[in-house]
């Protein structure tokens, strides 16, 4: 629950630094899952970038870096990561041609697990408008259909106008078309609205852990 509390903090605050995550500027405690499953206990910190390696140490000593590839994810306190991989997100390239970007790998922060699955990455691109490069915050819904994973990404603290969010939002029509309740409920979805509103009825669904 804290891991959801965490992203409605910045939801509130429209700060979505990445220096924000406590392990950003610190070693703090915590567990890395080795691609082989393999669990370590030590102290971990991480920018949260994909281009950043995570160090890890299990004593004062001696240190380990680790990319996201190499680690199947990592925990401190009660907030979760998982590493996800070819994700389609909504960046620089939506703004300004229409096209989403490729994030090709994240340590993804685990909101909620069930049916769907909801995550929250961080994608940085170049910001025309402002002349450097930019955090682009997205919500990674993922499913399973057919034992194969499905992911649909969705953009917030960007700013767009209302043409584009509408397109982003019907953008998820088809993910959510298993979900008749869901669609009905993002159809009415406004981008005044807040998206925790949609991840709380998205939790309401039955459980069945998506593993």
């Amino acid at each position: 629950m804290k891991s959801l509390f965490f992203v409605v903090g910045m939801f509130i605050t429209w700060s979505v630094r990445a220096q924000n995550y406590p392990f950003a500027q610190e070693f703090v405690p915590g567990t890395i899952i080795l691609n082989d499953a393999t669990q370590k206990k030590g102290l971990i910190k991480w920018f949260p970038s994909p281009y950043e390696k995570l160090r890890f140490k299990q004593d004062v000593e001696q240190e380990e870096k680790f990319d996201v590839t190499d680690l199947q994810g990592f925990s401190t306190d009660s907030l979760h990561f998982k590493t996800l991989t070819n994700l389609e997100v909504y960046g620089e390239e939506f703004t300004s041609r229409n096209r989403l970007s490729v994030l090709k790998q994240s340590f993804a922060q685990v909101i909620y697990t069930g049916k769907i699955n909801i995550y929250y990455v961080l994608y940085y691109g170049y910001d025309a408008r402002r002349g450097g490069i930019t955090t682009f915050p997205n919500i990674i819904f993922e499913k399973t259909r057919a034992e194969r994973q499905e992911y649909a990404a969705f953009p917030v603290l960007t700013k767009m106008n209302e043409k584009k969010y509408e397109q982003a939002k019907q953008n998820l029509y088809p993910f959510f078309s298993d979900f008749p309740p869901i669609l009905e409920k993002l159809k009415k979805y406004h981008q005044q609205n807040n998206i925790i509103s949609l991840v709380e009825f998205i939790k309401q669904i039955p459980d069945t852990t998506n593993e």
